[in-house]
C-alpha cells in the first residue's frame, strides 16, 4: 500500500488542518510473471486498454484439398504428439504497467498484474470459447467446459435468431453472430444463407465465382493448369477435334470389297 498525496489536498489550498491523502493498492493480487489464454473460437479478436492493445488469435482448424491430404493428415496425427496440432490458440499476458491522473500533471504509476488483465479482457469473450488458463496450457477438463458454454451460447443465438426471422422473414434482422453459430454447430437456416463470393471475369466482365478455371458465359480460360487437370482448355479442344476428325475420316473411307 502506497500513498499518493494530492497537490490541491494541502491546508493552504481547503482551509483546514489536516492532510489529505490518496491511498492507492498497487500491491498485485496475482504474482504470477505471465497467464495463458486460450480460445477455440475461430474469429480473431482485437481487445484496447490504455496500457495495450490485444489480439487473441483464432483456433486454426486443419484443411484437407482431398483424400490422399486427408489421409496424410490422419496417419501423421496418429504418430505425432498430441500437442503438435493443438485444437486451440494461445495468447501469453504479461503484467503490464500504468498511471493514475491526479491532477496539475501528476500521475502515479502502478503495475497491473498479469491475471488481472487477462481477466479484463474476457469480460465479453468467455461465451466466444476464450477462457484463461490455470496453468500454462489449457487442461482437457478446461478446453470441455469452454466448449460446452460455447455452444450452449450459439444455441441461444440461434433461437433468438429463428425468433427474428419468424416475425418478418427479413436478413437485416440477423446479424453476422446468428449466421456464425448456425453454421459453427452446423445447423441449417433459412436466414444463415451465405452468399457465394463472385468476382468479375477479366474477359466478358460477368460475375463468376472465385477460382474458376472457365468462364461460363465467354469460356475463357481463366486458369490454365486448372482448366488442363479437368480436361478443359485449348489441349482438350484439340484433342476433341483430332478425335472428332478421325471419326469423321473413318466415315469417309469406302469400304474395300474382296
Amino acid at each position: 500500500m502506497e500513498a499518493a498525496s494530492n497537490a490541491n489536498s494541502s491546508p493552504a489550498a481547503h482551509g483546514f488542518g489536516m492532510r489529505r491523502d490518496i491511498l492507492v493498492d498497487t500491491a498485485p493480487k496475482d504474482t504470477a510473471a505471465t497467464v495463458s489464454i486460450a480460445s477455440i473460437s475461430d474469429q480473431d479478436w482485437y481487445v484496447s486498454r490504455t496500457h495495450g492493445v490485444y489480439h487473441i488469435p483464432a483456433c486454426r482448424k486443419p484443411v484437407a484439398t482431398d483424400q490422399g491430404e486427408i489421409a496424410g493428415k490422419l496417419a501423421s496425427s496418429a504418430s505425432a504428439p498430441a500437442e503438435a496440432h493443438p485444437p486451440y490458440a494461445l495468447l501469453l499476458i504479461t503484467s503490464r504497467g500504468d498511471a493514475l491522473d491526479l491532477g496539475d500533471n501528476r500521475r502515479f504509476p502502478f503495475t497491473i498484474s498479469a491475471r488481472e488483465i487477462a481477466e479484463d479482457l474476457l469480460q465479453d469473450l468467455q461465451d466466444h470459447g476464450v477462457f484463461v488458463c490455470a496453468g500454462a496450457r489449457p487442461s482437457a477438463d478446461e478446453l470441455a467446459a469452454a466448449t460446452t458454454r460455447r455452444d450452449a451460447y450459439y444455441h441461444r443465438l440461434i433461437a433468438d435468431g429463428d425468433t427474428l426471422w419468424a416475425r418478418g422473414h427479413s436478413f437485416r434482422e440477423i446479424s453476422d453472430m446468428h449466421r456464425r453459430a448456425a453454421i459453427a454447430l452446423g445447423v441449417e437456416r433459412e436466414w444463415a444463407y451465405v452468399p457465394t463470393r463472385t468476382c468479375e471475369c477479366p474477359a466478358c466482365g460477368e460475375k463468376i465465382k472465385v477460382g474458376v478455371a472457365v468462364c461460363k458465359h465467354c469460356h475463357a480460360i481463366l486458369d490454365a493448369d486448372k482448366a488442363a487437370k479437368h480436361g478443359l482448355g485449348a489441349g482438350a479442344s484439340a484433342a476433341v477435334e483430332a478425335k472428332s476428325a478421325g471419326v469423321a475420316e473413318k466415315r469417309e473411307t469406302p469400304a474395300t470389297t474382296s
